[in-house]
């Protein structure tokens, strides 16, 4: 990467995109992010609902990383939230398709997607090339990474479908922990169902990977998959907490969250091996070894 000097992140001010800022600057990159509330050094203000953006920095980018998006979990997916799901990501995605030709030295673009685009079905495992499917997050990332398509032609562009990330600074993981903090550790639904997940310091090498490698095409951001009862498990074993209590009832699950139960209920299996076969290896590639780093004594 010594020759690739500067990178703007969209939704850089995010879990991921906190960590990928630190781990870009170590390796000497200058990062700039999208912000729409833009005060610290090194933010630029955008707006892409309005179509708006300070475009003082846009003509030094060489590298564009999108991460931008409205948080999946945080609400009920009304129809007005999941409209807001939809234009977070793809009206943002458009908007910086539309911005590119005022990015000269741009050489390479990675736009995040979801790995929740396939049809979930038990005992199958998916794959890149496998078919989208017919619910609303399917469909969502379908839209999502069709938008990313319109960086062909301008330069070259991954797509990353990212899994779970696991993470001591927020995200999944904290929602995890929060019932076993307080002694009421089980698995949700039947437990049975598989999660796919990746620790964020993987996510972070695989984007620097595709960086390096200029890797064109889909690529599954996914270390390994486990179990609801497992991960469940195994993080009330290094908090130190009982995990003994029945499981939650899919239909509780339900009734509170709504579609979006499918988060925590749907059984999904992905496959990383186009990934691994390029050449990229996974440091975190069982949930204890990433559990055992996240949570040190």
């Amino acid at each position: 990467m010594e020759e690739i000097k500067t990178v703007l992140i969209a939704g850089g001010s995010g879990l991921i995109g906190g960590q990928l800022t630190k781990v870009l600057k170590e390796r000497g990159c200058r990062v700039y992010k999208l912000s729409r509330n833009a005060r610290k050094q090194g933010q630029i203000q955008w707006n892409p609902k309005t179509k708006q953006i300070d475009e003082n920095h846009l003509s030094k980018i060489h590298i564009l990383i999108n991460l931008a998006g409205a948080n999946i979990g945080d609400r009920n997916w009304t129809t007005t939230r999941k409209q807001e799901l939809i234009d977070s990501r793809v009206q943002s995605t458009l908007f910086l398709s539309e911005l590119a030709p005022k990015m000269p030295k741009l050489v390479y673009y990675i736009g995040a997607s979801g790995v929740n685009c396939y049809d979930a079905q038990q005992a199958k495992v998916f794959h890149e090339e496998d078919d989208y499917g017919p619910d609303f997050l399917s469909t969502l990332v379908r839209d999502w990474e069709s938008a990313s398509d319109q960086f062909q032609g301008i330069c070259p562009y991954m797509k990353l479908r990212i899994a779970m990330v696991l993470s001591d600074r927020g995200g999944s993981l904290n929602a995890m922990k929060r019932p076993i903090f307080f002694g009421l550790g089980s698995p949700l639904g039947s437990g049975n169902q598989y999660h796919p997940w990746i620790h964020i310091d993987d996510l972070c090498r695989i984007i620097l990977f595709g960086i390096q490698h200029q890797l064109e095409g889909t690529f599954n951001a996914v270390a390994d998959c486990d179990t609801n009862r497992t991960m469940m498990k195994g993080i009330a074993k290094y908090m130190r907490r009982p995990f003994f209590f029945p499981a939650v009832p899919s239909g509780i699950l339900k009734f509170f969250l709504g579609e979006r139960s499918m988060l925590v209920l749907s059984d999904l299996r992905v496959s990383n091996d186009k990934i691994k076969k390029i050449g990229f290896e996974f440091k975190f590639d069982k949930l204890n070894k990433a559990l055992k780093a996240l949570f040190p004594k």
